[in-house]
Order: C-alpha cells, then structure tokens, then sequence
C-alpha cells in the first residue's frame, strides 16, 4: 500500500514539473468536460485560428497587455484578424419559382453589407453578425467596448500609420455599459495600435494591397462620427491609407472612395423576371465596400 501510494506521489510530482517546464504552447484538457484551456504567455505575433460565420480565420496578437477604453489593465491578450471580412460575405444568388412571380434568381444580401441604421455599434448589424458567433470565443474575456466618445475629422490622405492624431476632435457622448468577448477597434484603440492597422499577416511593412478588392476597401470602426444617432462611422481605408468618416449604409449618396449610391434599402431581395442571373449591379446597389477586422482578448499567464 506504501509503495502504490509512493507511485502515485512520484506520478503527481511529475505532472506538476511537466505542467510547469512545458512552456508556452502547453494545453490542458478539462477532465471530461470536454472542454480545453490553454495555460500559456501570449508574445506579440503569436497566432491562432478561430470560426466566424462558419469560415475559420487567423488571428495574430498585437498587445501583450491589453487594456480597455477605460484604461483598465488586465492579464489579456488583444488578438486582431490577419484578414478584413469582405462585406457581400454571406451574400449570394438563388434561383427560385414562386407561384405568384415570375420564376428568376434572387439576390440575397449578407448580414455585413452595412454597419447598420445608425452609427452606435451596439445595435449595429456588425454586432449582430459577431455575437452569432460568441460560442467560438468562449475562453476569450468580456471586454467593456462601450462607446463613450465621438469624433470629428479625418487624417491625411496616405499618412498611414504615421497619423499624429491631432487631426481628429473628440466629443464626449456618456457612459455606455457594453460588454462583448467579439468586437472591432475603436478609434482610440486604431490610434494605439497604428502600426498594425495596414499589415495583415506576418510582415514588418503595410501591405493593405493583399486584402483591397471590390467588396473591401477598408474595414469599420466602432466610433461614431459626431453622434451615435449620426448617419457615419469611422473607418480604416485601406485605399486612401487613413482614418475617415463612412456612411452606415449603402443607400445615402457619399463622396470619396469605397462608397457607392443604392435607391433601394440594403437587405432587399433583387429579382428578375427572366431565366438569366440578375447584372452585376443589383449586387453593387446593395452592397458596401467596407468590411469587418474583428478582435478579442484571450486570458494571460
């Protein structure tokens, strides 16, 4: 009994040491929970990959201590994509032959064509999409996202990440209590994070060129420009190499890049009447041209 007892002893003080030499890439599974907790220091560049939308996506860490908009510091890890979501993501054509229409396609538009009715992300369409996938990020921490502050300006036209800042002028809104464990940056967030804003991947120098495409010139922030009952948001351009205020939706007319007119409320379904798929851009009308570069916190040793 003494030596099954001894055994046992050497098995646990083995256990311990392994748990604590293994390093920084040990994974511990819970005992018949099924579920998995990574005990581990996250470094700047570190990756991993989770689902969104049923879509698998790389993040990569760009803050070793992460603190939220009200400076509060915490053992966290700010994890940002390594890719800007398209905005016709989830859109597509059916063909169908109701009984009282002509049979035709049907064009029906993703859940991120636009930001949404108003420029307050907590009841915006980017939101919406991100919780539905919430179960992903189970082990991600709640993070306080609230919007308390908006912003007027734009910075220059191709600065990039050398913006100083000045350019934009703040404007208290009041406190909002929001807290997600999925979200996107902030302006004060782009600000402190400036150096990452047009790298994708793992590479020293912007390369914004890898993720420009029709459906995505830039990707949504989450502050609003002048009022979150205001019709613009901030974004990242990724063409014009700034942070600039964007319109909510696709059916109020803008100027500058990455905008276009639709007459018709972003959503709608668009059919033709004849056996031929709808032109090209019936999609256009309804669909944006800024997408979505998600973030999330992962616990820290």
């Amino acid at each position: 009994m003494h030596s099954e007892r001894g055994r046992k002893g050497l098995l646990l003080i083995v256990c311990a040491w392994t748990i604590l030499t293994a390093g920084p890439g040990l994974t511990v599974y819970g005992a018949g929970t099924g579920t998995e907790t990574q005990i581990r220091h996250w470094n700047i560049g570190d990756t991993v990959i989770r689902s969104i939308g049923g879509t698998a996506y790389r993040f990569r860490c760009i803050d070793q201590n992460y603190a939220d908009h009200m400076d509060y510091h915490r053992k966290g890890a700010l994890f940002l994509c390594d890719e800007v979501i398209p905005a016709n993501t989830g859109s597509h054509y059916q063909f169908e032959t109701p009984e009282d229409a002509s049979h035709g396609y049907v064009y029906a538009s993703g859940p991120i064509v636009r930001f949404g009715e108003t420029a307050d992300y907590k009841y915006s369409a980017i939101r919406a999409w991100l919780s539905g996938s919430a179960e992903q990020f189970s082990d991600a921490e709640m993070v306080n996202i609230g919007v308390e502050r908006a912003y007027q300006g734009q910075t220059g036209r191709e600065l990039w990440e050398q913006f100083s800042g000045d350019e934009l002028t703040a404007r208290y809104l009041g406190s909002q209590k929001l807290v997600d464990q999925l979200f996107i940056l902030s302006v004060d967030e782009a600000y402190r994070y400036r150096n990452w804003l047009w790298r994708f991947g793992p590479v020293r120098k912007r390369n914004p060129e890898t993720q420009i495409s029709e459906f995505c010139k830039g990707y949504w922030l989450r502050t609003p420009c002048k009022s979150a009952e205001g019709t613009q948001v901030y974004i990242v351009d990724l063409v014009q190499g700034n942070i600039r205020p964007e319109k909510v939706r696709t059916d109020v007319q803008t100027a500058g890049s990455g905008m276009r007119t639709d007459m018709q409320e972003a959503g709608r379904n668009v059919r033709t009447t004849a056996d031929q798929k709808p032109e090209a851009d019936e999609e256009l009308r309804v669909t944006g041209t800024t997408g979505v570069r998600p973030a999330f916190v992962l616990p820290q040793m």
